[in-house]
């Protein structure tokens, strides 16, 4: 992962492997896949991606449209959000609908008629301008609205119940001028052909030959369809399922021969380009005599990972992140299990063929953890809150321990699919490569695989059957702390602490304590329903993070002591009051990493994320999907490569970064280490100037050639970054800089040189 070119910069780590959606305007093919947008140049090949920290205004797309009158790109979001982007990429955003306060905003249908945008809601319709980008009327009728067409003059409305019609030109924002036409149930969407109009239903596709009467047909019957448009002379069908039939003027439906795999199709340069599911963009040549699709472009697919969905980070060998993509097995909680990694800014998914076909898609699911041995950097090891635990080498399936081959317990014995229930989480290496987790909801919680291949075990009646163990962490006295997540019946939410004693394969010689309900330094008493995570600051203090807010231990080798408290930093209000707040109160922090200048970055259950001082005292910035790329506000997991100030996010809406200005610091302040980025400056940029390879807490001084000191500062951790400007505002001349560096004692001074050129 190279230093990427400036402090501050974001990154969304969108997946695109599931194209549904094609649009060919501007020269390109735009891709609708996984939410994201991205798009292919079939003259050069290139292929460039959209998204929230470029050109987008938001996340998670439901549908691209184009407007031929304008020749600009629709794109409409799932929260009704709405950007139109010309071929220059500038993007006009209308948040009216997004903003708007309707009970449900879920959207069915979305239609360009005409130079105006139809999107049908829960709620109604809304129109929207293409041209003069406005917002127009919004017609409600007390249900959902599945559809809508022109046709004859009127505009038709199919909602769940029945199905209405509006003449043009009418004020329909005035209920009394839309007409039942009749209550019908059972289609889905309406579609105009040549004059005639046809309707998708859920099984078969109709035509209504006369919409008053509604007297319908089925000319097509044991398909699910979900789309229908004409396309280059032809009027397709698009199956659900995958594949695409004609309907021809004389109402004969046929399948057209190499399109399985089909969900969406348009056409420019005399050939078809179609989305298709997982295989991503194809191209076609079409023979209309034989009505077949012969592939002549295969599977353009922008790397990525696999899924839009981000659990569990672990940032190994400094640069290699691994991802897991899951969750608990919370009721109506199915993810795939995605196991990733990106290293050198690409993406490897571990193989998924083998566990499906070993234990199918009904129980390769929610992934919630994923380590790295420490021995082997191509061994790495998955756990499940469904299947158990999984083995890969070189990114393939080498070994699956569930509840028959290992000590490893399902929670349902008896159950006709015991293999169902073997959860696992909190996979943690100790420091003798022992492969710790937590079995939930058994009698024995901690598991060991030890380093020889043996099982461990540690019993702790406490917690004895306990529901959702989350994260395990080793301090740096080689104890094991553990989270409870949750409160559930007979269970409680708060942290385990086990002393190994310096053995950790030996559970004889451990001692333990559970704490559920705890004390600040003021006696305020706290149970939190909800505790979330632990984590080691570089000075050894333990960081806890729960439903109540943000709470520290200084001295955490005191928890077996009865009078053990946590601490809530209290932040002076500076309003002459005297009084203090305490820190991140009642705010829900999920995640907590520590960057290399012991600055704490929180994640919240709804917040987004807040970068702390060290000593906690003061906020140094709060990212949220408002004020930010952030593409949730719902923070998992938080990951930092010390060697750059990469912090990565892991929400709920996929992965995301931000370039931090801090890394981990060098043992020592050498000469050899010390680097400038940029050198030289040049006149085109206008990010900060960074200095690197620095020790902790060094003392930075830049002056020009004659000695004149220009600025000063301490670094963040192994980094240090000026934005080039003297005390007064003004850039810095041309010339030669000097940077003069001592560690925070005052020695081991060394020196490094950078150009500024300006105009």
């Amino acid at each position: 992962m190279p230093l990427r070119a400036q402090i501050g910069d974001w990154r969304i780590y969108g997946a695109y492997h599931d194209a549904q959606q094609t649009v060919c305007l501007h020269g390109l093919v735009y891709v609708l896949s996984d939410g994201n947008l991205y798009s292919y140049n079939p003259d050069d090949t290139s292929v460039e991606t959209y998204d929230k920290a470029t050109v987008l205004s938001d996340f998670g797309i439901h549908s691209i449209l184009p407007n031929a009158a304008t020749n600009e790109l629709v794109i409409v979001y799932t929260n009704g959000n709405i950007d139109i982007m010309d071929a220059q990429c500038n993007v006009v955003n209308l948040p009216d609908l997004k903003q708007k306060s309707l009970s449900d905003k879920t959207i069915n249908d979305v239609l360009v008629i005409d130079g105006t945008l139809y999107v049908c809601t829960n709620s109604g319709i809304v129109c929207v301008d293409v041209a003069k980008h406005l917002f127009g009327d919004f017609y409600s009728f007390g249900e959902n609205v599945r559809s809508i067409m022109l046709y004859d003059g009127y505009l038709y409305a199919l909602t769940a119940q029945s199905l209405y019609k509006g003449k043009v030109g009418a004020n329909l924002l005035d209920p009394s001028n839309w007409s039942k036409v009749r209550d019908i149930t059972w289609l889905l969407k309406l579609r105009v052909y040549d004059g005639r109009v046809y309707a998708l239903g859920s099984s078969a596709i109709f035509h209504i030959s006369n919409i008053e009467r509604f007297s319908a047909h089925s000319i097509q019957s044991g398909a699910a369809c979900s789309n229908a448009f004409e396309l280059n002379g032809h009027f397709f069908f698009f199956l659900k399922a995958g594949g695409v039939y004609e309907l021809t003027d004389e109402e004969v439906v046929t399948a057209w021969e190499g399109a399985e795999g089909i969900r969406c199709l348009d056409y420019s340069n005399n050939q078809y380009w179609a989305a298709c599911a997982d295989s991503g963009l194809k191209a076609y040549k079409a023979s209309d005599s034989e009505r077949s699709f012969t592939e002549s472009l295969s599977s353009i697919i922008p790397d990525s990972p696999r899924r839009n969905f981000a659990y569990r980070l672990s940032m190994e060998q400094g640069q290699r992140l691994l991802v897991s993509g899951g969750a608990f097995n919370y009721p109506g909680v199915r993810r795939m299990a995605t196991a990733m990694k990106y290293e050198d800014n690409k993406w490897t998914t571990f193989d998924e063929a083998e566990p499906l076909a070993e234990v199918g898609s009904t129980a390769y699911l929610n992934a919630t953890d994923i380590v790295q041995d420490p021995k082997d950097p191509e061994h790495h090891w998955v756990s499940l809150s469904r299947s158990g635990l999984y083995e890969f080498k070189d990114y393939k399936l080498v070994n699956h321990f569930t509840y028959d081959n290992s000590p490893l317990a399902t929670i349902l014995p008896e159950n006709a699919n015991p293999h169902l229930y073997v959860r696992i989480t909190a996979l943690a290496f100790d420091s003798q490569n022992n492969l710790w987790m937590c079995n939930n909801e058994t009698h024995t919680i901690f598991r060991m695989l030890l380093s020889n291949g043996t099982w461990n075990s540690y019993y702790i009646s406490e917690i004895d059957s306990f529901t959702t163990f989350d994260r395990t962490i080793f301090d740096r006295r080689g104890w094991a702390w553990t989270n409870s997540r949750r409160t559930a019946p007979g269970t409680t939410a708060g942290f385990v602490v086990i002393d190994t004693n310096g053995n950790p394969s030996n559970p004889s010689g451990f001692k333990h304590r559970f704490i559920g309900t705890f004390s600040n330094q003021d006696g305020r008493s706290y149970s939190p329903t909800l505790f979330f995570c632990i984590k080691e600051d570089l000075d050894g203090a333990m960081w806890f993070g729960c439903q109540s807010g943000l709470f520290v231990s200084y001295d955490p080798s005191k928890v077996f002591n009865s009078d053990f408290t946590l601490t809530q930093i209290k932040v002076p209000r500076n309003d002459g009051s005297n009084l203090a707040d305490y820190l991140l109160s009642d705010v829900p922090v999920s995640c907590i990493a520590i960057d290399g200048g012991n600055r704490k970055w929180i994640g919240t259950n709804g917040n987004g994320v807040y970068l702390i001082s060290a000593d906690g005292l003061e906020q140094l910035q709060h990212f949220t999907v408002e004020n930010s790329p952030l593409t949730s506000n719902t923070i998992y997991d938080i990951a930092i490569d010390g060697k750059t100030g990469e912090v990565y996010f892991a929400t709920d809406a996929g992965l995301v970064s931000y370039r931090g200005d801090a890394t981990d610091p060098a043992a020592t302040l050498e000469k050899g280490n010390v680097r400038v980025f940029p050198n030289p400056v040049r006149p085109d940029y206008n990010g900060p100037i960074t200095i690197t390879g620095l020790a902790y807490n060094t003392n930075v001084k830049i002056v020009n050639a004659s000695g004149r000191l220009v600025a000063e500062g301490t670094s963040v951790g192994g980094q240090f970054s000026w934005n080039g400007c003297l005390t007064n505002g003004q850039h810095v001349a041309s010339g030669i800089y000097y940077v003069l560096a001592a560690d925070e004692q005052g020695n081991n001074g060394v020196a490094a040189k950078f150009l500024v050129v300006k105009d």
